[in-house]
């Protein structure tokens, strides 16, 4: 996964405005989620659903000029009376992530009614039974003077305001009805008190309001004021948000950017001839040696003959030494023909000029068969295996398969590589062919098989209970995903990536491209080393997961400095 996000990091890197877009995409997504799950991540909102007159009145409010049409006096007062009331229906939800209690509030949620008294007020379609008797027996009323003062010597209950209202109904049934006493406990505002809401939690406050005595006929107060405070979050009216919130703006903006950034990175991947790495030349090159760095060579080659048509490159990868012996027989006579991948510095110490291009650092795994039970090994363990010490995986803490040892033949570099840095010495002579035999024969060791390229290997460990073997790391990690039938161990508690090397992790080496003396500056091998590179071949590289060992900058990975 780093060399992934790497490979990604190199592609939008190769252009300023691509790591521009990249880090504003980042910011324009990332800001809203922040806000709302790290920043303000509890919420509650309410809307005021009904404010309007109760509208049982059917009789009409006029001066009674007309005689015809005048209604009689003590009704109209009746019904001026019932046209002073309205109804308010206010519904409050918890819209965040987290449930709401007391002590999250900095100021407590409350509605004030300006120019209307409260009569009544119930709760109505909470979410639990529970939520409804909590809301409504914690329901504050309090006074608020026309100078926005709170007067807070009294503030009466729900039970308390329906004692007021029982005093107050008989005023409108009197004939001629009189105007309800002034109480001076009218209040008109409510406060919910203490209130604690589960997440996605609701209820609806009704409330019963009556208009002042002096509010002009025909006419409903209609203001409403809210308030309230969250510690880490927000009170809100739902009707007052904008369609067009910001989050919505930045995440719509994001995507947007998003877009023209991948359109941008796919142009520059595809685009070869915009690379100023890339020059083409005409001619036939033929590339051998390695067979564990297949995958990505084989992907940038084809890059590069996609870009440059009049270019021939074949490759024949069936290990590092065969290639490096051909290499040596083609001497001088063959300086800009062939080029030879090869896992590590060379060993065969050929008699020719030998140049050395160093490409990318490759990690190798030790992989077992899922029949093993093993999923780490220690490096003294994997040494007493090779060695023949156990013969059976339960005699490593495993299950009761006998060990089947799966190798390179003597031309693979990865074989040179895991001597050298984990056993200390050769791995054996083959003592199968197979890898089936029960037991090892009585003149060998160990049930040891040998395979000539990497692929052949790792088909080998899959198929055969009780195998082990190696191959580079992101073939590994690519077949085990695959065939689901072996996998990568540990070695002594550490993970098979370049990440770990600096932790000591042993198994990896430098994979250098080798040639015989240094190509004409105008030959297709000069210019395909060239083009190894280049930004779009060192993203594929990072993608596959082999660190490249030239950075963007033109500097030498420190890891490929020997």
């Amino acid at each position: 996964m780093p060399a992934m996000l790497q490979g990604i990091a190199e592609l939008i890197a190769q252009r300023q405005e691509n790591a521009f877009l990249g880090i504003l995409i980042v910011l324009l997504v990332t800001s809203p989620l922040a806000d709302r799950y790290l920043v303000r991540r509890k919420r509650i909102t309410y809307r005021v659903l009904y404010n309007s007159k109760i509208g049982l009145s059917p009789v009409a409010l006029h001066d009674g000029d007309d005689k015809a049409t005048a209604t009689d006096p003590h009704l109209r007062e009746h019904a001026r009376t019932i046209d002073l009331l309205s109804i308010v229906i206010i519904r409050v939800r918890n819209t965040g992530g987290y449930d709401i209690g007391p002590s999250d509030f900095i100021r407590p949620l409350e509605f004030t009614f300006k120019n209307r008294v409260i009569w009544n007020a119930r709760v109505s379609d909470a979410s639990t039974k529970e939520l409804h008797k909590a809301v409504r027996d914690r329901l504050e009323f309090f006074s608020v003077t026309p100078e926005g003062v709170v007067k807070s010597n009294d503030r009466p209950d729900v039970k308390t305001l329906r004692r007021l209202l029982a005093d107050r109904l008989p005023g409108l049934v009197k004939s001629p009805p009189s105007a309800p006493a002034e109480d001076t406990r009218q209040v008109n505002g409510v406060r919910l008190a203490n209130l604690s809401l589960e997440r996605r939690q609701r209820f609806k406050l009704v409330v019963v309001l009556r208009e002042l005595d002096d509010t002009p006929k025909d006419t409903t107060s209609k203001e409403i004021e809210a308030d309230g405070a969250l510690t880490s979050g927000w009170v809100k009216d739902e009707k007052r948000r904008r369609r067009l919130s910001w989050p919505v703006a930045a995440i719509a903006a994001g995507v947007v950017l998003a877009m023209a950034l991948t359109g941008n990175v796919l142009a520059n991947y595809y685009q070869r001839g915009t690379d100023p790495a890339l020059h083409c030349a005409s001619g036939h090159l033929r590339l051998e040696g390695s067979s564990a760095f297949s995958d990505p060579l084989r992907e940038i080659v084809r890059q590069y003959r996609k870009a440059c048509g009049s270019a021939s490159i074949d490759l024949q990868l069936a290990g590092s030494r065969a290639g490096m012996h051909d290499l040596a027989a083609a001497g001088s006579q063959d300086t800009g023909g062939l080029a030879v991948l090869n896992d590590g510095p060379d060993t065969t110490h050929p008699a020719i000029d030998l140049r050395s291009h160093p490409v990318a650092v490759v990690v190798y795994s030790v992989i077992l068969s899922d029949t093993t039970g093993i999923t780490n090994l220690g490096a003294t363990q994997l040494r007493d295996i090779y060695r023949g010490r156990y013969h059976r995986w339960s005699e490593l803490g495993g299950k009761n398969v006998p060990i089947r040892i799966v190798g390179r033949d003597g031309e693979s570099g990865t074989r040179q590589i895991f001597q050298n840095k984990l056993l200390g010495r050769s791995e054996g002579a083959a003592s199968s062919t197979e890898c089936r035999e029960s037991s090892p024969p009585l003149h060998a060791p160990t049930i040891r098989c040998e395979l000539r390229t990497t692929q052949e290997l790792v088909d080998k460990v899959a198929e055969t209970p009780g195998a082990i073997g190696y191959a580079d790391a992101p073939t590994a990690k690519t077949e085990a995903a695959r065939l689901q039938r072996f996998h990568v161990v540990t070695l002594d508690g550490r993970l098979p990536d370049a990440t770990s090397i600096a932790q000591g992790y042993p198994f990896w080496t430098v994979e250098y491209l080798y040639t015989a003396g240094a190509p004409e500056s105008s030959s297709l091998l000069k210019n395909f080393i060239a083009f190894l590179g280049s930004a779009n071949a060192r993203a594929e590289l990072s993608i596959r997961g082999y660190p490249p060992c030239i950075d963007r900058n033109g500097d030498r990975n420190a890891l490929c400095i020997q």
